[in-house]
């Protein structure tokens, strides 16, 4: 695929580079060519010095034979301007990174399809849902849901007191058993496990179920001690912070600590509500965060746009008896030294934009993907296609890329945990966990 990327920033620097390593033919566009020369140096993929509004930057990058235009700029009106001159120009698909939350409701993506703009995304509003499902379960590092809950991915930190541990898995999940452990991330290495592996103690153990089997797996993972959550502090005020904070619960009471007094005043008027409280101060502060009670606050949430400071506020809170903490990292390269302190919930805007932006690119019908940023996977749900290869024999008999696992499946709206004698067939829609670059592989099972 031809595909241009509007912006060197976080979020372009790292679609290009998932990008390259699957051979697409990249371009990277951005006013100021510092911020890519190292990027083309050591990845194969181009870069123009030219603003991605410009028609002749356009017209030189080839917007007009591209299969796919990211707008990942810092600026949004010059992602929806580019995205709008691309389409003009022929450019197949297009895509537009916004702030505005207005931009991404259903009854205006009509409206943007009209003037070009295929798609648009807002990943703090992604983020800030990630991090409101988590907060729900103190107990879980990472919560995903399928076919409005008919199956549901956990991630969950095993400890000394879960009963699963070394035991051969194929003791442990047989076909008719209520779960299925689809990937382990043990150190720095993520597996993808079949019969004879084992959970070990401090593994991050990636569950696949259905609702009804919830209260089970957080009895054998011994989580039974983790309290509900109903008090949250929030530190850092900014956008993901203000949709977080609106997406909780009602029973939850929500305190966001704010350095700057006049974004305080600000986030009185966005929030508007009664279960929030604006505290103006610095979040580093131990005093303070002693005196908003932070060993009686059941999660700590770190939203500053400094990922050293979100790392150690969380260790803090830890330290200070708070079970459940959520760092956000602008610069995924921490996450291996975050997970490795166990900060707990890690949430990175990179990956939820790679992710969304992924789809795009499979042939496959893929209704959604997401990167597992901790564990190096990527999770998608594909819909079963007629006469797709997938259908054609039972799962164990499928031939499914090594690096590859099928979770499950849901069938007229009931989730149902896939084995090796499964026969999917034609409708369903698929839950596949994928290592790197496996996920165009299986991808060409389902179409």
């Amino acid at each position: 695929m031809k595909i241009i990327i509007a912006g060197a920033g976080a979020v372009g620097t790292h679609l290009a580079k998932l990008l390259s390593r699957e051979r697409h033919n990249i371009t990277i566009l951005d006013a100021q060519a510092e911020k890519f020369d190292d990027l083309v140096a050591n990845y194969d993929l181009l870069g123009h010095a030219v603003d991605p509004t410009s028609i002749d930057g356009l017209r030189t990058a080839g917007a007009d034979k591209a299969d796919l235009v990211i707008g990942v700029t810092p600026n949004e009106a010059a992602n929806l301007t580019c995205c709008m001159l691309a389409s003009k120009m022929g450019a197949k698909k297009t895509v537009a990174r916004v702030d505005t939350d207005e931009y991404i409701r259903p009854e205006n993506q009509e409206f943007f399809k009209s003037v070009g703009i295929g798609s648009v995304i807002m990943p703090e509003w992604i983020a800030a849902k990630e991090i409101a499902l988590s907060v729900q379960r103190s107990w879980i590092r990472q919560w995903w849901e399928v076919e409005n809950g008919a199956l549901v991915l956990m991630g969950i930190k095993v400890r000394n007191n879960s009963s699963i541990l070394n035991t051969p898995l194929k003791n442990l999940c047989g076909p008719d058993d209520p779960y299925h452990i689809v990937a382990i991330k043990r150190g720095n290495e993520t597996i993808i496990p079949h019969g004879n592996d084992m959970v070990q103690c401090y593994d991050l153990v990636y569950f696949m179920t259905t609702k009804k089997y919830i209260p089970y797996i957080r009895e054998i993972t011994g989580k039974n001690d983790y309290p509900d959550v109903k008090n949250v502090i929030i530190m850092g005020g900014g956008s993901t912070a203000v949709y977080a904070a609106r997406m909780m619960p009602s029973y939850m009471n929500v305190k966001i600590i704010e350095r700057d007094l006049q974004r305080c005043h600000q986030l009185n008027e966005l929030i508007n509500n009664k279960n929030v409280m604006v505290i103006h101060g610095d979040g580093r502060d131990i005093s303070l965060l002693t005196d908003e009670n932070v060993n009686k606050t059941e999660a700590f949430i770190s939203l500053t746009s400094n990922a050293e400071t979100n790392i150690l506020s969380c260790l803090a809170a830890k330290r200070m008896n708070v079970k459940k903490t959520v760092a956000m990292l602008d610069n995924i390269n921490f996450a291996s030294m975050a997970e490795s302190l166990d900060i707990g919930t890690l949430i990175n805007k990179q990956t939820i934009a790679a992710g969304y932006i992924y789809q795009m690119m499979l042939k496959a019908d893929v209704t959604n993907v997401k990167s597992l940023m901790v564990a190096n996977i990527d999770v998608a749900e594909f819909n079963v296609a007629p006469n797709a290869r997938i259908t054609r024999k039972p799962v164990k008999e499928l031939s499914l890329p090594s690096g590859c696992t099928l979770g499950g499946l849901v069938r007229h709206e009931q989730g149902i945990l896939i084995n090796g004698n499964t026969q999917i067939q034609e409708g369903d829609h698929v839950v596949a966990f994928c290592h790197g670059n496996e996920l165009n592989k299986l991808g060409t099972f389902f179409s």
